[in-house]
């Protein structure tokens, strides 16, 4: 059932995609509401196992990473308090207090710029920024520019295709979510409880889950930090290197189980190599691929590889399974060292240019210092 959600996710997110570039963000997130309050009614008034599939394909469908991670922190915090039947009214009111609260937030003011509705962006601007009519003017400049640029250059599918350079990016942003999905991460959340309770730790399974939600926040919070610092590419490497460790010796603790070892004193290294392995995918692949996702790579593979892990875990074995995640990290880190460009400081022309495999005269110090003048902020 815990694969259904990445469903979900598929359907919903490119429709919510399409619905916020064509009629606006605050319209797209009222109506993320609606599959909310359904997905959650048949758990409140039924305990009929096929209706929980259908509301958890409806309802975890559109969580963001973000909240998602501390929304998961809260569930397995109170999971083992509640019924489920409490749980999901109390799950059910959140979409509700989101919605009142959502009125008072205006359109996106780039939406608004997109759609030549320049004193509403304005306006929307100058609540943005506090009611500060100067500073909401500098941003609205600064809007106008990066609006009749993407103008300016705006390319069809077909020039997008025939491009040596952008077919090698597509290609390179679908591996990246298949090392981020393949890599095991939802199938050791979704099974991190019965996973502790086949190691048979000291930690209890419950307690052992709000440690790895957790995880997931800080790292996702620290990676932020990290990138300026490291650059995408070396992080990568990193987290998968870290990641590739982990999930070998968990494979070898569970082989070692498997043949009768006593591994009373080393009843740690479970949570110990889980722990590491989350925090290693939040702070590298992780949040990194997620600046390139596709989305009907990153979660049909979510699907996958969630549906999956109980057949292979009889096929192959709890270690089997976990030394082939750490197989997979072994081959994404070989291609993320040999094919992967780094982007830290680099303009988009000079990448797409490597890309090409064309050589450019002009440095991405130049580029740089260029769009510093420009002062057109890439963020919009």
């Amino acid at each position: 059932m815990s694969s259904l959600a990445f469903i979900g996710a598929l359907i919903s997110s490119p429709i919510f995609g399409y619905i916020s570039q064509r009629y606006g963000r605050k319209i797209a997130g009222y109506l993320t509401v609606i599959p909310f309050l359904i997905g959650w009614l048949p758990i409140i008034f039924s305990e009929l196992i096929p209706l929980y599939y259908v509301s958890d394909s409806g309802a975890l469908g559109t969580i963001r990473a973000g909240v998602g991670n501390l929304s998961a922190i809260l569930i397995c915090a109170i999971g083992p308090i509640l019924s489920i039947r409490d749980t999901a009214i109390m799950c059910f009111i959140t979409p509700l207090v989101f919605a009142v609260a959502f009125y008072w937030m205006p359109e996106s003011p780039m939406f608004l710029m997109k759609s030549g509705r320049t004193k509403e962006a304005m306006e929307a601007m100058t609540w943005l920024r506090g009611g500060n009519k100067q500073n909401a003017q500098e941003e609205i400049s600064k809007l106008a520019l990066v609006v009749e640029e993407s103008k300016s250059k705006q390319v069809s599918i077909k020039s997008l295709i025939s491009s040596r350079g952008t077919r090698r990016g597509l290609g390179m942003c679908m591996l990246l979510a298949a090392a981020q999905q393949l890599s095991g991460i939802y199938p050791v959340m979704n099974y991190c409880v019965s996973l502790f309770q086949s190691a048979g730790g000291s930690v209890s399974p419950n307690t052992a889950s709000v440690i790895m939600t957790s995880l997931q926040l800080f790292g996702s919070i620290i990676s932020s930090i990290l990138l300026d610092y490291l650059g995408r590419r070396i992080s990568m490497i990193g987290s998968e290197i870290i990641m590739t460790l982990s999930l070998g010796s968990l494979g070898m603790y569970f082989y070692l189980q498997k043949l009768d070892f006593d591994l009373t004193y080393v009843g740690f290294l479970p949570m110990l190599c889980i722990a590491l392995y989350v925090l290693a995918h939040s702070i590298g692949i992780g949040s990194r691929a997620s600046y390139f996702n596709t989305t009907v790579t990153a979660w049909g593979l979510s699907f996958m590889a969630t549906k999956l892990y109980p057949t292979a875990v009889f096929y192959l074995g709890l270690y089997g399974c976990y030394w082939l995640f750490s197989f997979v990290c072994i081959l994404f880190t070989i291609y993320i060292f040999f094919k992967i460009p780094e982007t830290k400081n680099r303009s988009l022309d000079s990448i797409l240019r490597e890309l090409n495999d064309e050589s450019s005269k002009q440095t991405d110090i130049e580029v740089k210092n260029k769009s510093t003048k420009e002062n057109i902020p890439e963020r919009y």
